[in-house]
């Protein structure tokens, strides 16, 4: 199915709509703190992107190359894919991938990626994703421990590569270094480490960073707003109900962190952030 960026997909409509039908990109966009233009701009800019990987795929063959005579998929179309988006990406169009901590925020931000050309792993494997959605290709994020990155599927083939690198495809033994980067020199490489996940896991795992990078600066309210969003997105959470309440007692709101600690009681099951948001319920109920 193609997808093409529709800036009139808010956030608030996210948690109503089937999964495969959230546009990433536009989810990232409206997602951006203080873009520097017009929603629109950045959606042509999209456009542009996605005409320009379109016109390098089809110049292979003077036409479309996934076809031969006979209407059969030719072989290694799935190459030419991967060629075509980072080409376009890449080469054409020099984005490229942070390496510094000088702006935290910008790392995490999907408009400032498109305005300076500099993107986070989880940014860049947006942008890869929706140029390949643009163009009816299969593909899914992956959010391997510690990284994130993309797979990419054609004609029974597969390619799994990362955005970060240039897109570069990644075989069993990049993946279990990877792995072994996070967990330890002990872990193994398994199933669950490479399966695809869904539009909105992206999008939560994208706040989270955003969250954590307030959280660390102690902006308590930021990093709330953060929290609303993630709530939009996945409404059926409960874990965000926890951090909401945590954050509205970090901010003085009482009142307000009762109320939303009672709601995440009465709906999570027991665990250790349950236990907690009973104590500290308690705490706030008799500081009053």
């Amino acid at each position: 199915m193609r997808q093409f960026a529709n800036p009139s997909q808010s956030i608030a409509s996210i948690g109503n709509i089937d999964d495969n039908k959230i546009c990433l990109a536009c989810a990232a966009i409206n997602l951006s703190q203080n873009p520097l233009n017009e929603k629109s701009y950045y959606t042509n800019f999209l456009s542009e992107l996605s005409d320009a990987v379109y016109a390098y795929y089809i110049g292979f063959a003077g036409g479309d190359p996934s076809m031969d005579y006979f209407g059969r998929a030719t072989q290694h179309d799935i190459i030419k894919k991967l060629t075509a988006i980072r080409a376009v990406v890449f080469d054409q169009y020099k984005f490229k991938a942070i390496r510094t901590n000088q702006n935290p925020q910008k790392k995490t931000d999907f408009c400032s990626m498109l305005d300076k050309k500099f993107g986070t792993p989880i940014n860049l494997a947006i942008l890869c994703m929706h140029l390949a959605r643009s163009q009816g290709w299969d593909i899914e994020g992956i959010a391997i421990p510690g990284h994130f990155i993309c797979r990419l599927d054609s004609g029974g083939e597969r390619i799994i590569f990362d955005p970060y690198r240039r897109a570069k495809p990644l075989n069993a033994s990049d993946l279990r270094k990877l792995v072994k980067k996070t967990l330890g020199k002990d872990a193994e490489l398994k199933y669950k480490h490479y399966i695809g996940v869904s539009n909105r896991s992206i999008l939560i795992k994208l706040q989270n960073n955003s969250k954590n990078q307030h959280l660390k600066s102690r902006n308590y309210r930021d990093a709330l707003k953060i929290v609303k969003t993630m709530q939009e997105i996945d409404p059926e959470d409960s874990k965000f109900l926890y951090d909401a309440g945590i954050l509205y007692s970090k901010i003085n709101q009482a009142k307000m962190a009762i109320t939303i600690l009672t709601r995440y009681i009465k709906r999570a099951k027991w665990s250790y952030k349950k236990k907690r948001a009973i104590v500290l319920r308690q705490q706030l109920m008799q500081q009053r």
